[in-house]
């Protein structure tokens, strides 16, 4: 039986993406653009807006011209997701983009986060955030406070990316934005489901300047490409959507998605029945039956490894093989893209401690951060019930080492499917009804004793500690 297709456009750190799924997950077609971020010292990584959505418009068309001409007839419908935390400002006549785009790894307002540290709690209970330099809302207050605008400050908006692209890409060029992406601001709240006046004065923004807030599953107009016309009725969070990919998620299972950056969630059944340690508490679907996640982040992933890589020039890229050549590798403070939670550290310091300085030694290293740091995180959930599994995907989660060392260290069976867009995957979950999800795993790691990985967590727990208060004194 034919089913109707969706085409989802994904709009990533490192590339844009446009997948068509038909309503058992099954991708028909697909295309990819690779994007640049311009990553300038200490903590500013932009983007060029026009390269972006150039490229995302790219990968639609590619994705929909490489379909047979009767499954381009059975194309019915259209979802964005995007990075949360990534920003810019725009003009509201005209659309055209009058900052760059502000990555999600971008810490140039980490001095506005410390002025407010003393109203954390108050923001928590509004938010459901811990406060910190990668979301929107400073990074909008550095842009108006320091950007030159010649627009009118009434026709100036700003915001998640996700509301930029929906102004470009549908006929209507509305100013619109998903609750997700509007609850990744810091300037959301939760509870009443809208920008909160309080969170915008303290940050010092007009009311002006924030599109209106729709649910996740909203008819936001029609997009249009040459030759195609598509109504846009589902939007959301890149790591919201992927928690969506195999159906609906469980309470039992810990999603890791293994990027650029990492990120853990886990869904629970109200904003705040949890207080966790320093964690987010996200909205991952929103609307009237709205859902959530307590959720931690790791921010040096896929980027660790390419920095490290590009630092140790090892003779090949085989990091798989390595741990077991070198069973006792040095220890490395990831801080690549500042520290996420449970630390929340703006600086980006890394370095290895007991250092060799044998090149593969040092990817070994920091492999085993990446581990430890998702271990540490896992641990901050300890007021939720243990998980039962842990599903991971995301490209650095095709390292064998890393999925074994986490099921090794949690005790946790960790399952990994084929299927590794998951964001993609989730979206069309939402946007196709009567979805149907029946994959089964490519591989699970059960865990196994591992005294020697055991030590050295141990050891780099305290290591890492009395090195972040070090930066911190």
């Amino acid at each position: 039986m034919h089913s109707d297709l969706c085409l989802v456009m994904d709009q990533g750190s490192h590339s844009s993406r446009a997948m068509v799924f038909d309503r058992f997950g099954h991708c028909h077609s697909q295309g990819q653009v690779r994007i640049k971020t311009q990553l300038t010292p200490p903590n500013r990584a932009e983007q060029q807006p026009e390269q972006i959505l150039i490229s995302l418009k790219r990968a639609a068309l590619e994705a929909i011209s490489t379909l047979k001409r009767e499954d381009r007839m059975r194309l019915r419908s259209a979802a964005l997701v995007t990075q949360r935390s990534s920003t810019l400002c725009w003009d509201a006549d005209s659309g055209a983009a009058l900052t760059p785009v502000i990555s999600w790894q971008d810490r140039r307002g980490s001095h506005y986060i410390d002025d407010i540290m003393p109203l954390a709690s108050m923001i928590r209970q509004l938010t459901g955030l811990y406060p910190n330099a990668h979301l929107a809302a400073s990074k909008l207050r550095w842009c108006l406070e320091h950007l030159p605008f010649t627009t009118a400050k009434h026709r100036v908006r700003g915001g998640p990316i996700a509301a930029w692209l929906i102004k470009q890409l549908v006929h209507e060029q509305p100013d619109l934005v998903d609750g997700v992406n509007a609850s990744s601001t810091m300037l959301y709240s939760i509870n009443e489901k809208n920008w909160h006046p309080e969170l915008l004065n303290l940050f010092e923004l007009p009311d002006s300047l924030l599109p209106t807030v729709c649910p996740s599953k909203f008819n936001y107009g029609t997009l249009r490409l040459p030759g195609c016309e598509l109504p846009l009725n589902f939007v959301s969070g890149n790591q919201a959507a992927a928690l969506f990919a195999f159906g609906p998620p469980s309470q039992d299972n810990l999603h890791i998605n293994l990027g650029t950056g990492g990120s853990l969630s886990r869904v629970i059944t109200e904003r705040g029945l949890h207080p966790q340690e320093k964690l987010l508490h996200n909205l991952i679907l929103s609307g009237q039956l709205p859902m959530f996640s307590a959720e931690g982040t790791v921010n040096g992933v896929e980027n660790a490894l390419e920095w490290a890589l590009n630092i140790c020039r090892p003779d090949s890229k085989n990091l798989d093989e390595w741990p077991a050549q070198f069973p006792d590798p040095p220890l490395f403070m990831n801080m690549v893209g500042g520290v996420g939670s449970p630390y929340w550290n703006s600086l980006d310091r890394s370095c290895w401690i007991d250092d060799n300085e044998d090149p593969k030694a040092r990817m070994v290293a920091v492999m085993e951060s990446i581990i430890f740091l998702i271990c540490r995180n896992i641990s901050a959930m300890s007021a939720l019930p243990k998980a039962k599994q842990i599903i991971i995907g995301g490209g650095a989660s095709q390292l064998n080492y890393l999925s074994q060392g986490i099921a090794d260290l949690c005790g946790i069976p960790v399952i990994r499917y084929e299927q590794q867009e998951a964001s993609s995957l989730g979206a069309a979950w939402h946007a196709l009804p009567n979805s149907i999800r029946d994959f089964k795993p490519e591989q699970r790691f059960a865990p196994m004793k591992n005294t020697a990985l055991e030590a050295r967590y141990k050891r780099w727990l305290e290591v890492f500690r009395e090195y972040l208060e070090q930066l911190d004194e």
